[in-house]
């Protein structure tokens, strides 16, 4: 009789580890050191799972889920293969790592959308986030606008899932999470929503995306309807472009270049969005927000 073999559990990830900055930190030095960093972690971290055919992550009418384009599995991306993405712990990571950025905390995201929303008169009814993530903006809306719908929608499998898990730890039962394509939103019929918002997401994209995306945003959206912007700032001096430049070469976001260069907000501008304003500016993010034109 064969002798079995069993795998030893690995242990939990020790309370309060949060390695996500010093991976960035050891990136450019010891770029071997950081991969390992980042292995160990998710080979700990929670996981989210699910079914391989992604049926628990369609929405209501949605026949398959979204195809996966190539430079999203294929290019190396955050100090890890492409396949990263697709990780069952990677929705874990993602929350941890929105932590460490000004437009990824809460209470950051708490003012921005009661002071440039709410404050404004805006009083929507049905509002997307593209680029959803773990939830952490989509739930904000849901809870500022608790007669709202909300729907967030991703292309990473796991970080969907755990997006879904904490909104029933928090209760919020208005929002709803999906497996769509950015820049390819057809299962939504054009001027579907009030609000579309989009959280650091165009700076993971190719330049061909980036375009999609934004049209997308702002054919889903009505006329006169609100778009926001969370996401990196676009360059403005010398020092801007050498970080930018350094982030590719360290295998940070290969597609930073292609992001600071297609300047959305130049985009907007061509689709006849109008009131388009960059709200604020930290050391490394902004925000912008974007009425699109009643005759876009």
């Amino acid at each position: 009789m064969a002798e079995q073999t069993t795998t030893r559990p690995r242990p939990p990830l020790p309370e309060g580890w949060k390695p996500t900055l010093l991976s960035l930190r050891l990136a450019k030095k010891h770029p071997k050191l950081s991969r390992a960093i980042i292995k160990w972690e998710m080979n700990r971290a929670p996981k989210a799972t699910g079914p391989g055919d992604l049926s628990d992550l369609l929405a209501p009418g949605q026949d398959r889920p979204a195809d996966f384009p190539s430079y999203y599995v294929s290019n190396p991306v955050h100090h890890m293969n492409g396949l990263h993405w697709m990780h069952p712990s990677m929705g874990y990571r993602l929350e941890r790592m929105a932590e460490d950025f000004p437009l990824g905390k809460r209470e950051q995201i708490q003012w921005w959308v009661e002071s440039q929303v709410l404050d404004r008169g805006v009083r929507p009814q049905r509002i997307l986030e593209v680029g959803a993530g773990t939830g952490a903006t989509a739930f904000v809306y849901a809870q500022v606008f608790p007669d709202a719908e909300v729907i967030g929608v991703d292309l990473s499998p796991s970080v969907l899932r755990w997006a879904r898990k904490r909104a029933k730890e928090l209760r919020i039962d208005n929002v709803s999470f999906y497996h769509m394509d950015s820049g390819e939103l057809s299962h939504f019929d054009d001027g579907t929503f009030d609000v579309v918002h989009e959280s650091h997401l165009l700076h993971e994209m190719p330049t061909y995306q980036i375009e999609r995306t934004v049209h997308e945003m702002v054919r889903v959206c009505k006329p006169g309807g609100f778009l926001g912007f969370f996401d990196w700032a676009i360059p403005e001096n010398d020092r801007d472009w050498r970080q930018r430049e350094g982030m590719v070469r360290n295998n940070v976001e290969p597609f930073m270049l292609d992001y600071s260069r297609a300047n959305h907000p130049a985009i907007l501008a061509e689709l006849g969005c109008e009131e388009i304003v960059m709200v604020e500016r930290h050391s490394q993010s902004a925000s912008w927000r974007a009425v699109k034109g009643n005759l876009g």
